[in-house]
């Protein structure tokens, strides 16, 4: 599993905006992109050094999904000698995206990150307008010859999350709240009703959403409603909500919470279980190692064999998590990696 040492360890509240999380919508080829660029991109010839540029849906410094994109360019920086950095641009707005890769790309960008799923359009627009430029988009569908879309397979952390669930629930009622009713974080909660089920057949799951990934007080609004009808494990992907919902655990006796994304161990910390995580400071650098390599052929899709995504448990947790279930867990995982498990 994922050592929680790594440098995300720090990043507490962001959700799956991306983000790419669970069994995402497969890959479409931009049909339209000219032979020009398949000539000149695709097959993918080595590139000396990389410039790099990033665009955000926030704050690079919101201490969450977006500032974990910077870190994560940062690594990028730190790793491959001879990389370049252009600043950030920072929650540009969704109309502004092309225009912002546009002023990258003409600024001898040959590789600019998309940090949100719903930048897929734009980028492949853009794409098509500098060929020798890769964009690369996390939680994209589109492929081309120079824009490559970065998949998390993050269901196979979330199924393995469900199991710690369902093999905790005392009620037998396990529930998720989520942020923004959106497909990719449907399918990851998906894949978590799929573990808790491998765990505890009988289990009932509860899905709901805020609508929102700031509302901290309707997600805390909407736990305490959960609670009060007998769930007793609360799972959130719900960015800064989620605060709300560890509120919720904390206050409600006999109460469970798994975090998103990172290790969330400061969130209801005696209560907390662990959290699955993505780790994208990891994609990151795979993708950009592969970009620099002439390496980069369809899309980055990246779950538990490569490291990249996982389940943490809370070490201050003040329960316990039985031996066997952890082993039960650790078997799901090596049969999910080897591809004998589809969560």
């Amino acid at each position: 599993m994922i050592s929680s040492r790594r440098r995300f360890c720090a990043i507490l509240t962001f959700g799956l905006l991306f983000t790419g999380c669970a069994q995402q919508e497969p890959a479409k080829d931009t049909a339209s992109t000219p032979a020009s660029t398949a000539a000149s991109s695709a097959g993918g010839e080595a590139i000396a050094s990389l410039k790099v540029g990033l665009i955000t849906p926030g704050k690079i410094n919101d201490k969450g999904w977006s500032q974990l994109a910077s870190d994560s360019v940062e690594k990028i920086k730190g790793e491959i000698t001879g990389t370049e950095m252009v600043p950030a641009i920072e929650d540009p707005g969704q109309a502004n995206v092309a225009g912002a890769a546009r002023d990258l790309a003409k600024k001898g960008c040959n590789l600019i990150f998309f940090h949100a799923s719903e930048y897929d359009d734009a980028a492949a627009s853009v794409a098509k307008e500098f060929p020798k430029t890769y964009f690369v988009v996390v939680g994209g569908r589109s492929t081309g010859a120079n824009l490559k879309p970065i998949q998390f397979q993050a269901g196979e952390a979330t199924y393995l999350a469900g199991m710690l669930a369902g093999g905790m629930t005392k009620t037998g009622k396990v529930a998720c709240i989520g942020g923004s009713e959106i497909p990719i974080v449907q399918e990851a909660f998906a894949s978590f009703e799929k573990g808790v089920k491998a765990a505890r057949a009988d289990a009932e799951v509860k899905i709901v959403f805020t609508g929102s990934g700031d509302d901290i007080a309707k997600a805390k609004q909407q736990a305490q409603a959960l609670l009060d009808s007998g769930v007793d494990v609360l799972h959130h992907n719900a960015n800064a909500a989620g605060q709300g919902v560890a509120q919720a655990v904390t206050d409600k006796a006999d109460a469970m919470f798994i975090g998103a994304n990172a290790p969330q161990d400061d969130l209801a910390t005696p209560k907390n279980l662990g959290s699955f995580l993505v780790d994208a400071q990891a994609a990151y650098l795979l993708a950009a190692k592969a970009v620099k390599d002439g390496k980069a052929t369809g899309a980055f899709r990246y779950g538990l064999k490569d490291k990249v995504v996982g389940l943490h448990y809370n070490d201050k947790f003040a329960g316990k998590v039985p031996d066997a279930l952890k082993a039960k867990i650790a078997a799901a995982e090596a049969d999910i990696a080897a591809g004998k498990v589809a969560p």
